[in-house]
C-alpha cells in the first residue's frame, strides 16, 4: 500500500498531516536559517533526548507527530530537568573569560539598580502624594518593600560576583535550550525536548532561569533546582550570578490603570514573592552546608 496522505489539519502556523498507514507528521515553519547546525552540534555531542526532525526544507521542518503524555507538572518537570542536566552535561566546555565584557557587564547591572531604585522611589513619592489612590497604586504602594528588597539583595549579589569571577580564568558555557519549559518537553520515551529555535552556547543557569520564569506557577521549583543541582552543580560564582540574575527587578510600569495592568502588576509581585521563598530555601540550605549542597 501506497503512502498517502489522508488528512491536512492546521495547528496555529503548524501543519499536522495524517497518513494512510495511521502515521503522522508534523510540519513546522523554519525560523532560524541554521537549525541544521544545531542538530549537528547535539549530534556531535552524543545528545540525543531531542526530538529529531524527519527533514528540512528552506521553510520547514518535519518532525514525527509525538502526542504527549501528560503528567502531573512536578513529575514532569522532574522529567525535564534531569533531561536538562544530561543536555549540560554532554555540551560543557571552558572558555576563557573576556575580562573587558565582564566589567562592562557589571557596570550596567550596577547602572540599572541605581536607576530602578530612583524610578521607583519617584513612582512611591508621585503616589503617597495623592489624596486619593487608585486600587492598581494601592496594590504597588502596599507592595512596593518588596521591590525595594530585591533590589538591595541585587546590589549585593552583583558585587559579590563582580568579586568572584575577578578571580576566575575560564567560565563554563554549555549548549543551552534557549526556551526551556514544560511546553517545550514531551514526556514521551525518556524524554525530548522540541523547539530548539533558540539553541546557543552560553552560561547554563540561562536555562534554568528561563524556566523558573515560565513555570514558578506551575511546579516546584525549590524541589526542581536541588534536584538538578546534584546533577549539574554549579560552583559559588555560577550560582551568585544566577541568584543575581533571579533577583533583578525589571522596571514595570503601573499606568495606564485597568484590569489587564493590574493583572500584569499582580502577577509581577507574585513573581518576586516566590523568588523570595526560593533565596530563603537557598539561604538556610548555604548557611547548613557550606559546600552550597543546595
Amino acid at each position: 500500500m501506497n503512502k498517502e496522505i489522508v488528512k491536512y489539519t492546521y495547528l496555529k502556523n503548524n501543519k499536522l498531516l495524517d497518513f494512510n498507514d495511521g502515521s503522522k507528521v508534523l510540519i513546522k515553519p523554519k525560523k532560524r536559517y541554521d537549525l541544521e547546525e544545531v542538530y549537528n552540534y547535539l549530534e556531535s555531542h552524543n545528545v540525543n533526548n531531542y526530538l529529531k526532525p524527519l527533514k528540512i526544507t528552506d521553510k520547514e521542518i518535519y518532525f514525527p507527530y509525538l502526542p504527549n503524555k501528560y503528567l502531573d507538572n512536578d513529575y514532569l518537570a522532574k522529567r525535564l530537568v534531569l533531561n536538562l542536566s544530561l543536555l549540560h552535561n554532554k555540551t560543557t566546555i571552558y572558555k576563557e573569560i573576556d575580562k573587558d565584557k565582564q566589567k562592562e557587564e557589571y557596570d550596567n547591572l550596577k547602572n540599572k539598580i541605581i536607576y530602578l531604585n530612583q524610578y521607583y522611589y519617584t513612582l512611591q513619592d508621585v503616589i503617597e502624594s495623592k489624596v486619593y489612590m487608585s486600587p492598581l497604586e494601592y496594590l504597588f504602594i502596599r507592595n512596593v518593600s518588596i521591590i525595594y528588597n530585591a533590589l538591595n539583595y541585587s546590589r549585593e549579589l552583583l558585587d559579590k560576583w563582580n568579586d568572584l569571577i575577578k578571580n576566575k580564568k575560564t567560565i563554563r558555557l554549555v549548549y543551552c535550550h534557549g526556551k526551556c519549559e514544560l511546553d517545550h518537553f514531551l514526556n514521551q520515551d525518556e524524554g525530548y525536548f522540541i523547539s530548539l529555535e533558540n539553541a546557543h552556547l552560553d552560561r547554563p543557569i540561562f536555562d534554568f532561569l528561563c524556566f523558573y520564569n515560565k513555570n514558578y506557577n506551575d511546579t516546584d521549583m525549590i524541589s526542581n533546582f536541588k534536584f538538578y543541582q546534584h546533577r549539574y552543580r554549579y560552583d559559588e560564582e555560577e550560582m551568585t550570578y544566577f541568584l543575581l540574575k533571579l533577583v533583578m527587578v525589571e522596571k514595570i510600569d503601573i499606568y495606564k490603570a485597568n484590569l489587564s495592568k493590574t493583572i500584569e502588576l499582580n502577577n509581577y509581585f507574585d513573581r518576586l514573592k516566590s523568588i523570595s521563598d526560593f533565596v530563603l530555601e537557598y539561604q538556610k540550605y548555604n548557611h547548613k552546608d557550606k559546600k552550597n549542597d543546595f
